[in-house]
């Protein structure tokens, strides 16, 4: 099943499809997106509300892990993402 992401993600790793991810949502280069990245730092509540259901979404369609826009809410870096979907 094709996703909506699979031109844009090109890495073999959870970590890697994830940064690459991040990195199209923050609208940053490679060498600003680690593991500690906070991609919710600075956006205001309706910018969270929507990066929360855009990356709930990714997260469904690229990693077949069902969430849902409330389940991301308390995630902030990358690596909670990649812990989420490490735990699913």
């Amino acid at each position: 099943m094709s996703s909506q992401y699979d031109e844009f993600i090109t890495a073999d790793t959870v970590e890697g499809k994830v940064k690459q991810l991040i990195r199209i949502w923050a609208e940053r280069p490679n060498d600003e997106i680690d593991n500690d990245f906070n991609f919710k730092a600075g956006a205001s509540e309706l910018r969270l509300d929507f990066l929360n259901g855009v990356i709930a979404d990714a997260l469904t369609d690229v990693f077949k892990v069902l969430t849902k826009s409330t389940d991301v809410e308390p995630l902030s870096t990358v690596q909670d993402i990649i812990n989420r979907i490490n735990n699913a």
